[in-house]
């Protein structure tokens, strides 16, 4: 299924949730410092795994890093 990630176009397997797709982008669901909004609704960390994404979603993910 097609969604978009950041802006781009990528193909995911059917019935992926938020959680399945951090760590398919190589990227651990259980670090702190990310949030996820699926069609402009930011998703609580609590509900990746029940949240289920569709054909054409919009999922932005956003990573707090450290700077100085």
């Amino acid at each position: 299924m097609k969604i978009r990630i950041n802006g781009e176009a990528k193909e995911v397997r059917l019935n992926i949730n938020i959680h399945d797709l951090l760590i398919v982008l190589e990227l651990n669901p259980t670090q702190a410092g990310i949030a996820v909004a699926v069609d402009r609704e930011v998703i609580p960390k609590t509900k990746w795994q029940a949240t289920e994404l569709r054909e054409n979603s919009e999922v932005e993910i956003i990573r707090a890093v450290q700077g100085g």
